[in-house]
């Protein structure tokens, strides 16, 4: 049992660290979750398609999916796995701030990098030609807002909870 004048200090001090576990919780469970594509603004996303490289049948296919994202956490542990009609499911895992290889549904070939701002998921994928698409992820509600930025180009996509 603490008293005096350091008593205080203490107390402040593990009200502090119950908080930021209690953030730390809340975080992780905003991120966590199954999703399907409702709104996506097809125009710019295709624009941010082309200027990396994807082939105009590979873009339209693409567009016109609606896929399903589950995202999940263990410890340091991410996972997102994803399915869209005529894909095969895809898994990948990562940890926050390391950054991984990985092979986009479309085959190519990148460079990512997790992290967390807030309550958004930040996404950066190095392409191979040194350019880095964003993606920033954000629950809000029922719904995943999900911005896509490359240079000047920004699309916006909308996910509801399953």
């Amino acid at each position: 049992f603490v008293t005096g004048s350091l008593a205080s200090p203490l107390v402040h001090s593990l009200l502090i660290h119950k908080y930021q576990q209690l953030l730390q919780f809340k975080m992780v469970f905003e991120t966590t979750g199954k999703f399907q594509l409702v709104v996506g603004d097809d125009d710019n996303y295709g624009k941010i398609m082309e200027a990396v490289g994807i082939p105009p049948e590979k873009r339209q296919k693409v567009i016109s999916l609606r896929p399903i994202c589950e995202y999940s956490h263990d410890g340091d542990q991410y996972k997102v796995s994803g399915s869209a009609e005529g894909f095969p499911e895809r898994s990948k895992n990562f940890v926050l701030n390391v950054e991984q290889e990985e092979t986009t549904m479309d085959g190519r070939k990148v460079k990512s990098t997790y992290k967390r701002n807030g309550k958004s998921m930040v996404q950066h994928e190095v392409q191979e030609n040194g350019s880095t698409i964003v993606y920033e992820r954000e629950i809000k509600g029922d719904d995943m807002h999900v911005k896509i930025t490359y240079g000047n180009l920004v699309a916006n996509r909308v996910f509801k909870r399953l």
